[in-house]
């Protein structure tokens, strides 16, 4: 099984280096630019091919590892190269799109083709540093038989891990991926936010909260989300939630609606579980905003109260 891959970006690299690590056989890329595809074929010691064409008529299995919104064009073209008997229908099209399903390759799926999609579970940067994190990387993968039949033998091959989703469901996969990917951000950045205001140095924030988040990614993987859940909602502490609400109007009033957000689904989360009704109750009208008044309770504490 020969492996070929058209576009020449981190991801195609680093799958390249992560396939030959693994003893699989990968002929090589093309891309829009000669450039690129030699850089490609340069750090995975491939060859670079200068058609699509060409490298198809040398390989079994073809990735697209192109941004999103140019597989499309690679399925029009490959269509073209197969109707006009330049192409067989024997190869099997895979892309690594996470947001996209298989049938992004509609031409080809249509003139009888195995088309399907791995998406690793991983952020790409340094082609070569990604390539090691590979070995620990869950794939996802869905599509039609034989290229569901290719990804495993594939995958299988590297000794990697996976999942099978159906077509329909991809765009919900990759919408939990971009909450604990890209969101994962956006919730660090708004803690920092917070600490900031608290006082704590700029250059220090880092550090200080990567022992509390290593040790909360240790309690989900050992209890579960729901069971790790540690403070003040997990409690039922409802004055502590409104002293919080009071300082953030106070000091943060454009974090307000976050944390209430945050709050309204950490309460869903644990409701009836570790939360019985009458204090996820009165926890949903405090976050709500029609509770107790907070800046009365917030005074109180401050002043020894």
């Amino acid at each position: 099984m020969r492996i070929g891959f058209i576009g020449a970006g981190k991801a195609g690299k680093a799958l390249g280096m992560y396939f030959k690590a693994h003893g699989l056989s990968v002929a090589g890329y093309c891309s829009r630019t000669e450039a690129s595809a030699q850089q490609a074929a340069t750090c995975t010691e491939t060859a670079q091919y200068s058609s699509a064409e060409l490298l198809c008529a040398d390989c079994d299995v073809l990735f697209v590892t192109t941004p999103d919104g140019v597989i499309s064009d690679i399925d029009r073209e490959a269509f073209a190269l197969l109707r006009e008997g330049r192409i067989g229908t024997d190869k099997v099209w895979l892309h690594v799109s996470g947001a996209l399903p298989s049938d992004e390759f509609s031409e080809l799926s249509r003139a009888g083709c195995a088309v399907g999609s791995m998406h690793p579970l991983q952020s790409f940067g340094d082609p070569a540093v990604t390539a090691g994190l590979l070995d620990n990387t869950y794939f996802s993968l869905e599509g039609t038989p034989k290229a569901m039949e290719t990804m495993r033998m594939i995958l299988d091959t590297c000794g990697a891990r996976y999942s099978e989703i159906e077509t329909a469901r991809k765009p919900l996969y990759h919408a939990g991926a971009c909450i604990l990917s890209n969101y994962l951000v956006t919730l660090l950045n708004s803690g920092f936010t917070f600490l900031r205001a608290a006082g704590m140095p700029e250059d220090g924030l880092f550090d200080a909260a990567l022992p509390l988040l290593l040790g909360t990614l240790e309690n989900v993987r050992e209890k579960g989300a729901a069971n790790a859940l540690t403070g003040p909602i997990a409690r039922g502490d409802m004055k502590t939630v409104t002293v919080h609400l009071s300082a953030i109007e106070k000091v943060l009033p454009s974090e307000t609606d976050f944390y209430r957000t945050l709050g309204l689904a950490t309460v869903k989360m644990i409701e009836n579980q570790r939360l019985d009704c009458e204090k996820a109750a009165g926890l949903k009208t405090i976050l709500r905003g029609c509770g107790t008044n907070g800046c009365e309770v917030y005074s109180e504490i401050i002043s020894g109260g």
